[in-house]
């Protein structure tokens, strides 16, 4: 029986409700007047800078993570996260992989807001995607002598050239929003910490939590 308790609980629940999410999210869109339909993806929660700027629209900081146009966008990122995400929440645990999710696709879209276009819609949940490559890099430089993490850090960096380079060609894609997400995976690790690991300095944590509040204070100006 406690066997059994365990290997339900090391399931990816949160990785699979995450696909199921924006699944279920890109649905309604296709059957409200379509996924690439301007218009649908502002009522769904599309998120525009100029409107966060003007202090309004926080809520699209959140609702714009689980928004996609198009099956390739969708399936792309819903790929990613679950090949990615599955191991990585079986490492971490629910909770932490669930937070510093969401935290990076919000700072990433923070970083969008500040070096985007201020008018355009920014949607997907390729930034929260780059947060957990940021937690794998931080992994393997943290426990180097972990062959897991340190070939899984090694993946991660052919992903994070593939995803720039795929975002410097590629049209309609928010690499600001790419970028911002993995260094706030990154950092957002070494502020939280994974104990059963091994401990992490008391100056990174604290220069983590200090850039991590530097930067965002200075998106929200």
């Amino acid at each position: 029986m406690k066997n059994r308790i365990n290997e339900l609980q090391s399931q990816p629940y949160v990785t699979v409700g995450l696909v199921l999410i924006n699944v279920i999210v890109f649905v309604l869109m296709f059957f409200s007047g379509g996924s690439s339909n301007i218009n649908v993806l502002i009522n769904f929660g599309g998120l525009i800078p100029a409107v966060v700027k003007s202090g309004s629209g926080y809520d699209t900081l959140i609702t714009s993570l689980f928004l996609h146009s198009g099956i390739e966008h969708i399936t792309l990122n819903m790929v990613m996260l679950y090949f990615i995400g599955r191991i990585l929440e079986r490492v971490i645990g629910h909770f932490k992989f669930f937070i510093i999710y969401m935290l990076s696709g919000i700072f990433g879209n923070l970083i969008s807001i500040q070096l985007s276009n201020p008018n355009t819609v920014s949607i997907g949940a390729s930034g929260a995607i780059f947060g957990i490559i940021g937690i794998w890099l931080m992994l393997a430089e943290q426990y180097p002598n972990q062959p897991l993490f340190r070939g899984m850090g090694q993946q991660m960096l052919l992903f994070i050239g593939l995803g720039l380079v795929g975002s410097f060609f590629g049209t309609g894609i928010d690499i600001f929003a790419h970028i911002g997400g993995l260094i706030g995976g990154f950092l957002l690790s070494y502020a939280i910490g994974f104990p059963k690991f091994g401990k992490v300095s008391n100056w990174k944590r604290i220069t983590s939590v200090l850039v991590l509040i530097i930067i965002s204070g200075w998106t929200l100006i």
